[in-house]
């Protein structure tokens, strides 16, 4: 809050001072000792970026005053009753006074200081919204809650603040806040000195050949470092961070491809325009895909499909990366070099009555290769945070294909609106797949979009590696 005479006042101006630290950020998690510090500072940064893109608080403090201050209207719903009952969060974000731009999720009826909330798979999905817009979403958190490293996974960064440090959760993007500029020391004041006369006479006696020659030296050295300069100017540039090399050379930075999300494996199976609802936010936080209430009623309706090879169950390639998650079909399109990884799957999802596109990347049968190529991945700019993700069933659409023959399946698939993937046998040969699950349950909405295309569904346990 910003009131004259407010404690937490000069945290709020620090969060604007911190504010620049999160330009190229879409989601982050802002926590401190004491949450009064971690809310002012969020609040801080909030009215910074809402003056160039949509932010919304998520307040996982509980009834934090400063943010019930900023609320408009008397609704009580906030985070508990969305993640704990099925509250849409089109209900629960509302505007936050004197800041048009930004929206406050409150923490709702119930207590949310829990691993219920904090560690709810629901916030990758969330982040992963706001990162198709380009909004920003801040999450205020307490570090000592159970599931306060999960929360930070999902959400992708952190940002310690406060004056007393906490352990930050392993892996995790830290936004580390620079320490304020301290104040100018004051130079001592020397009485003036007088100049003995023999001083005075040695320097009006020094010669000028001594400083011609002084003035040579000083040219050749900087010619030199130009010449050295201009050498490894290549080398120089490539070492830089992106966003600086950009800007010193005067080209347009490569897209960042965690900002792609893949395309869902479901052909045109889209809900009616008119159960389309925008929220507040302007689709931010994810309700717009959702089904309508007809065709959620006759998915869950519909038996899980069975598992075709049980048997292969203890051998599947069950361990993938975790890369994004769009709420749109459209939203969900990839660019080549997405497409390019290896075993790319796509998978719609139900959770409640929304519908989600998930995106994981990579299938193998030890964790340890997942974070192998989760490393690699992340060392090359292709993945922000990521995850690993246990995703064993997909459905099988045809096997012993011929390595030659792979590039052509697929292709003729994605013409019929099935993205699929090639995984290598034993014996040499390809299955091919599309999708990957946790669990049958999980699969049906796919299942269905497969008979619509004319493809049997033959849910199977994944196996073998990855092209």
């Amino acid at each position: 809050m910003t009131a004259p005479g407010s404690l937490i006042a000069p945290w709020e101006v620090e969060g604007r001072r911190l504010a620049p630290l999160l330009d190229g950020v879409s989601a982050v998690v802002v926590a401190a000792n004491d949450p009064s510090v971690a809310v002012s500072v969020a609040i801080g940064v909030a009215r910074a970026h809402g003056q160039r893109r949509r932010v919304a608080i998520a307040d996982l403090i509980g009834e934090s005053p400063a943010i019930e201050a900023l609320l408009t209207g008397d609704d009580p719903h906030g985070i508990a009753d969305s993640f704990l009952y099925g509250v849409s969060l089109n209900k629960i974000a509302r505007p936050m006074q004197g800041a048009d731009n930004v929206f406050l999720m409150p923490s709702g009826t119930e207590s949310v200081d829990h691993q219920d909330v904090y560690a709810n798979d629901r916030w990758r999905r969330l982040a992963a919204g706001f990162h198709q817009v380009g909004a920003l979403l801040i999450v205020v958190a307490r570090p000592q809650v159970a599931g306060f490293a999960e929360l930070c996974g999902y959400i992708g960064s952190v940002m310690p603040v406060g004056e007393t440090a906490f352990p930050a959760p392993p892996g995790i993007p830290l936004i580390a806040p620079p320490a304020p500029p301290p104040p100018p020391a004051a130079e001592p004041v020397e009485a003036p000195r007088r100049e003995s006369k023999a001083r005075a006479r040695e320097a009006a006696q020094q010669d000028e050949s001594s400083r011609t020659r002084r003035l040579w030296v000083l040219l050749i050295l900087l010619a030199a470092i130009a010449v050295a300069v201009g050498a490894l100017w290549p080398q120089i540039v490539e070492r830089l961070p992106a966003p600086l090399a950009a800007l010193v050379t005067g080209a347009q930075p490569a897209p960042d491809s965690t900002a792609v999300v893949v395309p869902p494996t479901p052909m045109n199976v889209a809900p009616p325009a008119d159960s389309l609802q925008r929220d507040s936010l302007g689709n931010v936080i994810g309700d717009s895909s959702r089904l309508d209430s007809t065709a959620t009623d006759s998915v869950a309706a519909l038996p899980a499909p069975t598992v075709a090879n049980p048997a292969d169950s203890a051998a599947s390639a069950r361990y993938a990366v975790y890369f994004a998650t769009a709420n749109t079909r459209a939203a969900a399109m990839p660019d080549p070099k997405v497409r390019a990884l290896e075993a790319v799957a796509l998978s719609p999802v139900m959770e409640g009555t929304e519908q989600w596109f998930r995106v994981t990347v990579g299938a193998a049968a030890e964790r340890s290769e997942a974070e192998a190529l989760l490393t690699r991945l992340r060392n090359e700019k292709v993945i922000g945070s990521g995850s690993i993700v246990s995703v064993p069933l997909a459905f099988r659409i045809e096997t012993k294909v011929t390595t030659p023959l792979v590039p052509t399946r697929l292709a003729a698939l994605a013409t019929r609106g099935v993205i699929a993937y090639a995984l290598r046998q034993t014996d040499g040969s390809a299955t091919i797949y599309t999708g990957a699950y946790e669990s049958p349950s999980q699969a049906i909405p796919l299942a269905e979009s497969l008979r619509a295309a004319g493809v049997a569904p033959v849910l199977v346990y994944r196996t073998g590696r990855a092209f």
